[in-house]
């Protein structure tokens, strides 16, 4: 009995999340979206939510594509054991920009690219692309 009661403790411990397992996203921009854009950043699998956030807005303040947007980073999210992604329209100049954080990563694209979509307009919508999705570790 005692052998049986140590395999499920060993399952358990493997099944549960990394102790202290932590992801953020972070996101700046302006009121002219179309000219100075969108800055992002992100962090997964951090000790702890404070240190996820702080890294995913260092990562966007330095987010040297979009200066003036970077400059205006904020946490957006936090999140322990799930998923985000971010989604653009690959033209420059154009709204379309979307993120989401979900329990699955199927699902925060697809968020994510509702987002994006409904920010581009029906003339660009059908342009929106993930252009990044991760998962903090279950």
């Amino acid at each position: 009995m005692i052998r049986f009661a140590g395999i499920w403790t060993l399952i358990a411990l493997a099944a549960s999340p990394p102790a202290g397992a932590a992801g953020a996203l972070a996101v700046g921009s302006t009121s002219d979206v179309v000219g100075d854009g969108i800055a992002v950043g992100s962090s997964v699998n951090y000790p702890s939510i404070d240190e996820a956030r702080e890294a995913a807005l260092q990562s966007c303040h330095g987010y040297a594509r979009a200066p003036k947007a970077a400059s205006t980073c904020a946490a957006v999210g936090t999140f322990h054991g799930e998923c985000y992604a971010v989604s653009y329209d690959p033209k420059p100049g154009t709204p379309g920009a979307g993120w989401a954080i979900a329990a699955s990563k199927d699902l925060a694209e697809e968020r994510a690219l509702e987002s994006c979509q409904a920010a581009a307009g029906p003339t660009r919508r059908d342009q929106c692309r993930i252009a990044e999705s991760k998962c903090d570790e279950n």
